[in-house]
This record gives structure tokens, sequence and C-alpha cells, in this order.
């Protein structure tokens, strides 16, 4: 298939000279959509077909894939893992152990009050080699499920994989990591060529500009009288949910859509799950003319919808696909989901984090 650009060639190099000098724990840090997950299979690829193991026996390595969403662990195991066939196992549920190449999830091995602990099932040897996908986001903090699946593998060799560069959030992953082994960020890509670079426009409504007060005896939408004092940006859709605020919004996004591209792909990151229904149906009303051509031109994509939300992602990440165009949601797509011709992204909630926003707005930095 594909040839690994230079950077991706440096950065699979760096790993296997790490795991040659017998380094137990690896950081690489790349932008997103520079493709991690392709450095990961070549990686792989190589420790499959040379039969390195931590053990020093003639046999392929057992590698076991991480990450904490669904999406991140299948999309890997069905497109850039698939030619490892039958050697590629899913763990839910039952220990199957005559395999090679394993995905999961930590949630679905993790233990805690809920869950029995599935990780426990394989002897804390049986893995040469972990892939940890989005490593800032948890594993490596003292106490988290993850970390303890990743202290009960100490013998395997682990890989932690970051888009995120150092900064105070993230330092747990790199006290556990160390440093990067091979670093290239969004600047390098964008200087490249390899992703597109972005503008930031910042639309500020009369309600965060000024705050704002209900009126006396005002209701919120469940009926219940709304406290006299002043809201701001972070109050809103929180505290309190201004309907107008985000009428107004989605009417400043459609103005914006006709005066570029309607059909162009747009993610709409919004408060929480309930904002980004309410956000969903203004802009459903005010682009009534395409809804009526292509009914699914606006749609939510949140975990509460299960596999009608798993079905429009897949929609929205095919590349031949005019719909969904608009797609709300609040925190499912702001990592690892691969939509090349994503246009636009709307933050319509705060983001506190350095490393968030980079997340966020590597959704639209991906080139075709």
């Amino acid at each position: 298939g594909k040839t690994p650009r230079y950077y991706q060639e440096i950065a699979i190099n760096k790993v296997i000279q790490s795991v040659l000098e017998g380094k137990k724990r690896i950081l690489l840090t790349m932008a997103t959509g520079t493709g991690k997950t392709f450095v990961a299979f070549q990686i792989v690829w190589k420790l499959w077909s040379s039969r390195w193991n931590k053990d020093g026996e003639y046999r392929r390595p057992k590698v076991l894939y991480l990450a904490d969403r669904n999406v991140l662990v299948d999309d890997p195991r069905i497109k850039d893992f698939a030619i490892l066939g039958d050697a590629r196992h899913r763990i839910r549920g039952e220990a199957i152990k005559s395999r090679e190449m394993y995905f999961s999830t930590y949630q679905s091995i993790a233990k805690d009050a809920s869950r029995p602990g599935l990780y426990r099932d394989y002897s804390p040897d049986f893995f040469d080699f972990i892939i940890v996908d989005e490593c800032h986001r948890g594993s490596a903090r003292d106490d988290s499920n993850w970390r303890e699946i990743l202290e009960y593998f100490k013998n395997a060799y682990q890989l932690g994989m970051t888009a995120t560069p150092l900064r105070k959030e993230n330092v747990n992953t790199y006290r556990y990591f160390g440093n990067p082994v091979y670093e290239y960020s969004l600047k390098q890509g964008i200087d490249d060529g390899f992703l597109s670079p972005y503008r930031v426009y910042r639309v500020v409504t009369s309600w965060d500009a000024a705050g704002w007060r209900p009126s006396r005896e005002e209701l919120d939408r469940y009926g219940r009288l709304i406290p006299d004092k002043e809201y701001g940006t972070k109050d809103f859709e929180r505290v309190v949910s201004l309907k107008m605020r985000t009428q107004a919004i989605a009417k400043h996004l459609t103005r914006f859509l006709h005066n570029s591209e309607r059909l162009a792909k747009t993610i709409i990151f919004c408060v929480d799950q309930e904002h980004a229904e309410d956000m969903r149906r203004q802009l459903n009303n005010l682009n009534t003319d395409l809804v009526k051509e292509y009914p699914d031109y606006v749609v939510r994509i949140v975990s509460d919808e299960g596999d009608i939300g798993r079905m429009h992602l897949s929609n929205f990440m095919e590349l031949e696909r005019i719909t969904p165009t608009l797609v709300t949601t609040s925190k499912l797509l702001s990592t690892g989901v691969d939509v090349p011709l994503c246009k636009n992204v709307v933050l319509f909630r705060v983001i506190n984090s350095m490393v968030e926003f980079k997340q966020i707005i590597g959704r639209g930095t991906r080139i075709r």
C-alpha cells in the first residue's frame, strides 16, 4: 500500500530503535491528522514480520491496542490493521488467547464496582507490546483504572501516542512514558503542507458581551423560577439555558454557510447532549429547503444516540456522501474521528484547555 511520509518514517524508526534498546516506556507526539494509526501499524508490522517479542523466543509478538472510545479501537482494527486478518481479536466478554493482535477499550477490560476486570484473565506476561492511543486522556493518571491495567502488564513494552505536547494538563503522561522519542507538531504539519491551515473567527453574542439577567418571575424550560442574578458565558447551558442565544448562533452559522458553502461538512461542539439537540433543532428549522431534499442534512451525534448515532457518524466520515452535513455534538467527536472533508469547526462551548482546543481544531485540519 501506502509509503510512509518522511516524518512517519522517522517516528517508526525511533520507536523500533527504542524497543531494540530495551526501553520499556515510549512516547510519540504527533499532531492530529498526521497518521498516528498508520505509524502504529507500521511499527507492529515490523515487529510482527521479524518475530520480535520481549522473551526472545521464535514467535510473533502478542500486541494489545488500547484506547478509550469504540471508534478509536474499531477503526484501526477494520482499516489499518486489516491485513493481519484472523490474527486480530476485539476483546469482549471471555478471554480468547490464541490470537496475536488484540484491540480493546480500557472500559471493556477495566475493574471497578460494575466491571469484573477482564484484563486479569490474561497473565501479566501475556502481551509483548501495548499501544495506548490518545494516551494523554487519563491512562497515565495514578488514580485511573487504566493505570492499573498498564501496571499489571508492566513487563510489556508500552507505546503511548498523543497529539498534545507537554502542558500541565497532561504532565502525568510524560511522567509515566518519559519524554517523546519523536515529536511532529501542528505547525510542522501545516508548514510541510500535510495539514490545512486554519482561521479562527470569533463571534460574540450580546448576551455573552454584556451578560444576561432574567426578568421577574421568569421560568426555565422545566418551569422552574430562574434565580435573579447576572449570568455570563460560563453559565449558559450549564446553569441557565438561553434559547434566544442558541437561535442567534444558529442564524449566524446559517448565514455564514449561505455566503460560503451550504454543503460544507461542519461540526458544532455544544455544552452537553441536550444543548446539541437544541442546536440541531434550530439549524433544522433554519434550513428547511435543504432538509426537504436531504432529511439527514442536520443530525446530532452523541453517545445517547446509540446505533443511530454510529450510523450517522460512519456516513459523516464517508468521502462520497454529502450528508450528514451539519453535525451537533458535545464531546464525542473531539478526537480520533477522521472526517477529511470537514471544513468548519464551531465551538459553541467554553474550552478551558489548550490540549482540547488543538484536538478539536484537528477535526478540520486534515487534508484528503
